[in-house]
């Protein structure tokens, strides 16, 4: 069963906004991220097989599977 992406509302940016820790955090996350699936990483959120891979990606930070590091460039699978 394939999960649905959806496109963001302003509540919940806000949110990963806060989550990640500011605009800046949540763009780079989102880019690195993108890039580690774009050239073959796995994928952390299971039954997904869309090449949407910005939704991949907000998907997982949603679900906590990934987070920025301290250092604002490594991304931190869990």
């Amino acid at each position: 069963m394939a999960m649905e992406l959806k496109k963001l509302d302003y509540p919940e940016l806000e949110t990963l906004y806060k989550k990640t820790g500011g605009k800046y955090r949540l763009t780079v996350l989102l880019q690195r991220r993108v890039n580690e699936l774009v050239r073959g990483a796995p994928k952390l959120i299971a039954g997904e097989q869309s090449k949407d891979f910005i939704g991949i990606a907000l998907e997982e930070l949603k679900q906590g599977k990934i987070s920025l590091a301290e250092d604002n460039q490594t991304v931190v699978k869990s």
